[in-house]
């Protein structure tokens, strides 16, 4: 079952108070005197206000503006079908408004069927058929009024009411008058002075209401930070939906509430008031509350709404247990602690996510100037208010309210106040969270706010870890209460106001004095600190990040006094000096340019975890001391680096950068010898030259040696290393690889790109069996390892778990391929590019792994015999010497309906088969139900060879809104003639189809779906584009390539607009002021003659001429070619408003503009007309009232 919902409502359905308690619609000489003013009376007794119209308001042919404003207003409308209902036109306007009241607005419609037969209203029979013929005749030049009542009849004859046949008015009348109390009783909340973006979440809290078959109840958690508006959502969304429950409560600030005495007690018994109207019950005690509510619960539908938890036993004590409640009961919890949902065992959570941009900036608005824009010379500076409150509500209402009525001047005060000092108010709400937490979690909180923002997960838990603090744990309790943020980059996030939050606790314990805070952040409090020496043991952290014009002039006690300082994060300043002391208590030492070649000689870190002094002078040539605790160490980019010396005294030791020491001559052989080391990267060290010769790295993972230029040997083996997963040697001098390799067992990623001075792979190369991995690109030497394996024939080894294979660039011919696959069994993606084989094996349609293949500038490539079973990609840019049946293989139907797959490859048309195809760089289609599996397809074309690489998108609108972007793969790049994409959506992993779904509305929904770039090669275009809908997996009943309400607008009038046409030299201009004659091109365009003989003449010859060389739209960009992709056939399925643009574009251009381009797609009343030799168009008003109208700029734009 479903709770229901009315798609449309807007915020009036859920924030508002209703003029009028029921509304009765009749027809007056039925029921006005009998049944109708019973009911009435019946009703208005009860203290019901009802709306009954006088019969003096019915005049002319429209129902007044009052009725209309009676019927909006109106929480409840009755309708009394009577058998003479349908004749009223009255009645049945009413009747259609009442309607969209109760789709747009909440509206609650209960139908009456008077001595009728709901059947006979619902299919118009009996009175009805006969007072709708009526109506017809009387009405025969307006269809849609007729349309509009038929369904309204229709209908409203659908929902629930009730039917009175034979039996007593009396008791019918006092059931409408009680289910009318009931629905009436529950009280509608306020939501808010300025409900901004809540119609957007409570459309998608609607989706988690459906109760699943199996289920009794549904349970909603909704969670967030404090002042993201959970509570203002909740009472919406009761608003919304209280009418379809037996029993509603809405328990608000439960967490203050139970801090009281007898706070939960108290909540019980006001359940229990709320639900089943019992004033006397005194409970006690909780315990005694529970079984209570649970007798007097367990059969009623409830609605209850338990607003801001923050403890467990709140909800044992008043939700304990989903027995409680009756059958079709939903429990919504609120909150800002998510844990606590996932302990209570939710069916679904929602997470409040804050305003974006446009919603934050009306809200802040409507509360600084109580209207929807600001005032002149104001915009600005909202603006920088709305960024700074990032979208939290309560900050944009605290801080609207505080600057109403000041000066510009007074906000940029205030402003910069809040920036250093935060509202007062927001930080209240916001520190309930904080001050609930554990000492652990306060301590992390306060270190993520003034140091940690948007670092890496590792980073943070490791310094962390070093402070004596458990971030695992910690971090996990913050993230469940909405404090922090995990990205999917393994960051952590925070909120600028939560960060601020944090920052407040800091400074307010010495708002004065920033030398006696726990922890430095603020350039001018660390400025202060270090210049001044105003330093003191109560300093935990500190972090520097100086503008360009401050200066600190380091001395012998700049650091001396903060002997408890943990933390040391420098990210800019300028120093004059070197620090003569730091503290032996230092955990996180992270100075990026640090100013001098070596550490200070009196310290002694031993408790240091992490020493990052990347971009300095730091030189150490002394062996390390004193580092027992240090896990990371970070040298990269140390120009002044020559020699890293003895690395004994740091055994610790899990990570070694240095990357880009481009001086570094000669690493320790200590090195080599780290029990505990992880990661060993010398990125980019161009002038090394001694490495450790030999390595036992036990718990080695990843050794990364690239662009080590000067580097000729690689290290020995010293016994089995079964930790390392991944080796990197690209670009370095590398001559050849020891025997010893073999004791690699566990690695799975191996890169030789380029490495020109390895002559050959050992001869136990094949021992590495556990490799995935294998990147060999650029190194045509070792061609001869292909030519061994061969040479050693069926007795070969294979290679049986690589399943990424790179041999691009290797000079590779057919003889060699063969044996790739007999070797390489098992691999999925295969690069092959820029190699010089003619043909591809027959046999690589055997291999069912193989789903990524680059067969990229292979120009002497010919034949493609077949493809891979599985196969989901293939690359042939630039393969341009492609036979004709190769090419035409790529893109067949039957290739595509055997494989789900990407292709690229040299051609300059869309595929036939396509069902749509478009001139330009976006293609329109209307879908409804379900968003269809499809293959897209763009002709990319190539003025002259590209120089450069460039980006595209493909981008998805439905109804004028981008839903999704999807980057084209930057190897398509450097084409050097035009080419086919093709591609299969469903080949794409981050494309739910089920996600694009909820972006559609009832009946049809436009999609657009666009090719454009972005950036880079302006000699390439998108030239032509297609559409294929996957027929086993769509209704094509539910797709559409035209629009499917084409004469919605015809009778607008319509709008001239006249375009002067340069022909031959001459210049005319020729306009048509009436359109009596009109002729129908195809479904989606008229044209108008001014005289139409001559001009119809004219114009048939013209298309017929158009449609004989149909084709010329594809074939004659590649008539010269030597070979043909697909055989030359009339694309029937090429839209003709594309063909009528090249038309046009043939004619001429516009005077003084550029080529004038036509989308004939949206057009459907008479749009132009022809008048040879120059064209003036005609175009109605349906130009300007397009169905989405935000595309027509964005049209234009593409034009």
């Amino acid at each position: 079952m479903a709770v229901m919902l009315c798609g449309g409502a807007s915020s009036s359905a859920f924030g508002r108070g209703w003029t009028y308690d029921v509304f009765l619609s009749f027809r007056g000489e039925d029921t006005r005197r009998t049944f109708t003013g019973s009911l009435y009376h019946g009703l208005h007794q009860r203290g019901i206000n009802v709306f009954i119209d006088d019969e003096k308001l019915r005049r002319g042919e429209e129902i007044s503006p009052a009725l209309i404003g009676a019927i909006e207003e109106s929480r409840i409308a009755i309708i009394v079908f009577s058998q003479n209902y349908a004749s009223s036109t009255w009645c049945l306007d009413e009747l259609a408004k009442i309607l969209e009241c109760y789709k747009t607005r909440g509206q609650l419609v209960w139908p009456v069927f008077f001595h009728v037969d709901p059947s006979a209203v619902r299919h118009q029979r009996g009175s009805f058929a006969t007072a709708m013929a009526k109506h017809e005749d009387r009405f025969k030049g307006d269809v849609q009024k007729l349309q509009k009542w038929k369904m309204a009849l229709f209908e409203a004859a659908n929902l629930s009411g009730w039917t009175l046949e034979n039996g007593y008015e009396f008791k019918l009348i006092q059931e409408i008058i009680e289910e009318a109390s009931r629905k009436l009783n529950h009280t509608i909340l306020h939501i808010a002075e300025y409900p901004v973006g809540i119609e957007n979440r409570i459309s998608e809290l609607k989706l988690l209401l459906h109760i699943e078959p199996g289920e009794d109840i549904r349970v909603i958690g909704i969670y967030g930070l404090g002042g993201i508006g959970k509570t203002t959502i909740a009472r919406a969304l009761y608003n919304l939906i209280a009418g379809q429950f037996e029993a509603t409560s809405f328990l608000t600030d439960i967490r203050e509430s139970s801090n009281q005495r007898q706070g939960l007690v108290q909540l019980q018994e006001t359940l229990l008031f709320d639900t089943v109207g019992d004033k006397n019950i005194k409970l006690g005690s909780i315990y005694k509350g529970i079984p209570i509510i649970k007798k007097r619960l367990c059969c009623k539908k409830v609605l209850l709404i338990l607003d801001d938890v923050d403890k467990l036993e709140q909800l044992q004590a008043l939700a304990g247990g989903r027995d409680w409640f009756g059958f079709g009961s939903v429990i919504i919890i609120t909150t800002r602690d998510k844990h606590l949902l996932a302990a209570q065992q939710v069916d679904k959570t929602y997470e409040v996510k804050k305003l974006n941009h446009d919603e934050a900036f009306d809200l802040f608005t409507w509360s600084a100037f109580k209207r929807k824009a600001p005032d002149a010379g104001y915009f600005d500076i909202s603006n920088r208010v709305v960024l700074y409150a990032e979208g939290l509500p309560l900050a944009l209402k605290v801080m609207g309210s505080n600057l109403f009525g000041k000066t510009v001047e007074e906000w940029k005060s205030a402003l910069g106040k809040y920036e250093k000092i935060p509202n007062k108010e927001v930080q209240n709400v916001l520190r309930v969270t904080f001050d609930n937490l554990e000492e652990n979690e306060k301590e992390i909180f306060l270190d993520i706010a003034c140091f940690f923002k948007g670092e890496t997960m590792e980073y943070i838990e490791k310094t962390l870890q070093a402070c004596g603090l458990y971030p695992k744990f910690g971090i996990s309790v913050l993230v469940d209460r909405s404090l922090v943020s995990i990205d999917k980059y393994d960051r952590l996030r925070m909120h600028d106001l939560i960060q601020d939050m944090g920052r407040e606790i800091v400074r307010e314990v010495s708002p004065l004095e920033p030398g006696k805070r726990s922890r430095l952040w603020y350039h001018e409090d660390v400025f202060e600190v270090l210049s001044e020496n105003t330093g003191t043991y109560r300093i935990q952290g500190m972090m520097v990040d100086l503008p360009d014009q401050y200066t600190v002039h380091l001395k012998d006690e700049s650091f001396k006094k903060m002997r408890n300082l943990k933390i040391l994060i420098v990210r800019s300043g300028h120093f004059f000096g070197s620090p003569q002391h730091l503290p032996n208590n230092l955990r996180l030492l992270d100075w990026m340019e640090y100013p001098s070649s070596s550490l200070p000689s009196s310290f002694q870190p031993k408790k240091l975890v992490v020493l990052n002094l990347s971009h300095s002078r730091f030189t150490m040539q002394e062996p390390f001391k004193y580092l027992d605790s240090l896990t990371s160490m970070d040298l990269t980019h140390c120009e002044l680096l020559t020699k890293l010396p003895d690395i004994t005294g740091v055994p610790n030791l899990t990570e070694l950068h240095l990357d880009y020491c481009t001086n570094l001559e000669e690493v320790h052989d200590s090195v080599g010898f780290l029990e505990k080391l992880v990661e060993l990267r010398a990125y980019g060290c161009t002038k090394l030259k001694v490495f450790p010769s030999a390595l036992r790295l036990a718990s080695l993972r990843s050794l990364i040696l690239n662009w080590c230029s000067s580097l000729q040997n690689f290290p020995a083996i010293l016994g089995k290393m079964d930790n390392l997963k991944s080796v990197s040697i690209d670009s370095t001098g590398i001559r050849e690889l020891p025997p010893s390799i073999g004791n690699l067992v566990g690695l799975q990623e191996l890169s030789m790109t380029s490495c020109l001075s390895l002559k050959e792979l050992p001869d136990n190369f094949d021992m590495l069996q556990n490799l995935i991995n294998l990147d060999i690109e650029g190194c045509p030497q070792l061609r001869s390892f292909l030519t061994k394996l061969r040479d050693m024939g069926q007795s070969t080894l294979t290679f049986g778990n690589i399943q990424s294979l790179n041999l691009e660039n290797c000079g590779l011919i057919d003889e060699d391929l063969p044996i790739i696959f007999h070797c390489f069994p098992k691999v999925s993606s295969l690069v092959l590019s820029k190699n010089d084989f003619v043909a591809l094996p027959i046999c690589i349609q055997e291999f069912p792994c193989l789903e990524l293949l680059h067969l990229d500038n292979c120009k002497k490539l010919q034949e493609i015999p077949g493809f891979p079973p599985n196969i989901q990609y293939i690359n042939a840019r630039n393969c341009t010497s492609l036979t004709a049946e190769s090419s035409n293989l790529l893109l067949s139907q039957e290739t595509f309906e055997e494989c789900e797959m990407q292709v690229m490859v040299p051609g300059t048309r869309v595929p036939e088969w396509f069902d749509h195809i478009t001139k330009g760089e976006y293609m329109t289609f209307w879908v409804r139900e379900k968003f269809p599996a499809t293959i897209l397809c763009f002709a990319l074309a190539v003025e002259s060879e590209m120089k450069e690489s460039f980006d595209c998108e493909i981008r998805f609108y439905i109804n004028g809104d981008e839903v999704y972007e999807l980057e084209m793969p930057r190897n398509f790049s450097d084409m050097v003639t035009d080419h086919v994409w093709l591609y299969d959506l469903r080949t794409h992993p981050s494309i739910q189809w089920r996600s694009l779904d909820l972006y559609l509305m009832d009946d049809w929904n436009q999609v657009e779906i666009s090719c454009e770039k972005i950036l880079g090669a302006s000699n390439v275009t998108v030239s032509w584009c297609g559409v294929h809908v996957i027929k086993q997996e769509t209704n094509m009943k539910d797709i559409l390539f035209a629009d499917p309400d084409p004469d919605l607008d015809s009778s607008l009038h319509s709008e001239k607009i006249d375009i002067d046409l340069d022909t031959d030299g001459e210049e005319s201009t020729k306009s048509i002021e009436d359109s009596q004659y009109c002729n129908l091109v195809d479904d989606n365009c008229y044209i108008n003659f001014e005289t139409p003989d001559r001009q119809m003449e004219e114009w048939w010859n013209i298309s017929k001429e158009a449609e004989n060389n149909r084709v010329v739209c594809h074939t004659e960009m590649d008539q010269n070619q030597d070979k043909n992709l697909l055989p030359e056939k009339t694309l029937y399925r090429v839209t003709e408003d594309s063909l009528f643009s090249l038309y046009l574009e043939d004619i001429g251009s516009v005077k003084g503009k550029p080529e004038f381009y036509i989308d004939m797609h949206y057009f459907h009343a008479p749009i132009f007309m022809l008048s040879s030799p120059h064209v003036s168009i005609y175009l109605t008003s349906l130009l300007i009232h397009l169905k989405y109208s935000n595309q027509l700029t964005r049209h234009a734009m593409h034009k």
